[in-house]
């Protein structure tokens, strides 16, 4: 059956209303094909970019991910996932993971990636903003297992949306200026304000990445001033750090990488600006 089977059976199930699908992909499943999915396979948005996890082992596919161990407990442990659309282009993601309480995961949407942990039931609700019009959400689980869920969301070409994503030891912060208006993360975006920085991700899983999120109205970002405060600390001081960033616009996401070279020990508690962040960040001195 091959590859085609496995790109059959994934487009058959994506069919379906969106908001009520996911797809699981264990190595049990996989074990039954005549040869695995090479990583081209997997799309772009379920995929991780970077280096592998610490947390994860060697993420980069599905293959890879759910190749390690068949998923305990037969069909009770199955994950499920069910993804809405809400107003102001945002995505409900709703997890039931029974066999996976008071764990992390990575939730991953066309390059935006954040971790949180289940509750303990296995259960997790979160809401992001989505960066694609069809935008595909992937759930990473700890038992190497993978959850594919895709929704539509119409209203995604009204905003332009900037995304920085990091991981420890980085400790940073996206500050929106704009006239007498400053923004920062909150954990809780209010729907009717349009313009926000949403943060997104726990600092208290192990391995945690998080993201902030700037989203506007409108076909750009404006005049705004978009800058980045990275904390200086004996963790980060006289190493070069990996930042990722996501620009959507039009429902069109981009994806880059930076690498920011952090001062040597010595400054530590000090805070370096990264300026012009969009679409390149430059470095300022210490503050």
């Amino acid at each position: 059956m091959g590859v085609a089977a496995v790109a059959a059976h994934t487009a058959e199930r994506l069919k379906a209303p969106a908001d009520e699908q996911s797809l699981l992909i264990s190595a049990a499943e996989l074990a039954r094909q005549s040869k695995p999915a090479p990583a081209s396979a997997v799309p772009q948005s379920a995929s991780l970019t970077s280096p592998a996890d610490p947390g994860m082992g060697e993420l980069t596919g599905i293959t890879p991910v759910a190749a390690t161990t068949p998923p305990a407990g037969g069909d009770r442990c199955r994950p499920e996932m069910e993804l809405s659309a809400l107003p102001g282009a945002m995505i409900q993601l709703s997890l039931a993971a029974p066999c996976n309480p008071g764990e992390r995961i990575v939730i991953r949407h066309s390059g935006l990636s954040f971790s949180v942990r289940t509750q303990g039931d296995g259960h997790a609700s979160v809401t992001l903003p989505a960066l694609r019009s069809d935008a595909m959400v992937a759930v990473y689980l700890q038992d190497a297992r993978l959850v594919l869920g895709k929704v539509t969301v119409p209203d995604v070409s009204r905003y332009s949306r900037f995304a920085v994503v990091w991981e420890l030891p980085a400790e940073l912060e996206l500050r929106v200026t704009d006239g007498d208006r400053v923004l920062i993360g909150s954990p809780a975006p209010v729907m009717a304000d349009e313009q926000r920085v949403i943060a997104l991700g726990s600092a208290s899983v192990q391995s945690p990445v998080l993201a902030r999120v700037y989203s506007v109205p409108g076909p750009g970002l404006g005049k705004a001033d978009i800058t980045g405060e990275l904390r200086i600390t004996p963790a980060s001081c006289g190493r070069t750090l990996r930042v990722e960033t996501v620009y959507s616009v039009a429902g069109i996401a981009t994806h880059a990488e930076r690498a920011i070279s952090v001062p040597l020990c010595g400054t530590t508690g000090d805070i370096l600006v990264l300026k012009n962040l969009a679409p390149a960040p430059k470095l300022a001195a210490p503050k």
